[in-house]
């Protein structure tokens, strides 16, 4: 599959998403750790799945019939529908950070 196919299905799966009551939780193991700071505990290229696991904990997995997986950390603000925060970890077939994303909160404005 192509990068950008394969980016644009992983944003369409994430899009898609239903909520579950697990995201009433922090998004990471450490609660007081930021979106900035998980993406600065991986190095793309290096960071492995375990190490990934080992630092933020469990994630959403969405698994590519191609190898690719993608590990999603979303924040849920308390008693709101608007979105929280996401962290998105991209990995390769072998198992290695490609790259990151934090999708950051979006506020909804009153009409």
């Amino acid at each position: 599959m192509a990068p950008g196919k394969l980016l644009a299905c992983i944003s369409l799966v994430l899009a898609g998403c239903a909520t579950t009551p697990e995201e009433t939780r922090p998004p990471f193991r450490d609660s007081q750790l930021s979106m900035q700071g998980a993406q600065a505990l991986l190095v793309p290229g290096t960071s492995t799945k375990a190490d990934v696991a080992a630092a933020l904990g469990p994630a959403t997995v969405v698994r590519f019939d191609s190898g690719y997986e993608v590990w999603a950390y979303r924040e849920k603000p308390p008693k709101s529908e608007t979105p929280g925060a996401e962290f998105v970890v991209l990995f390769t077939p072998a198992g290695v950070v490609q790259k990151t994303r934090i999708r950051p909160r979006y506020e909804m404005t009153a009409k």
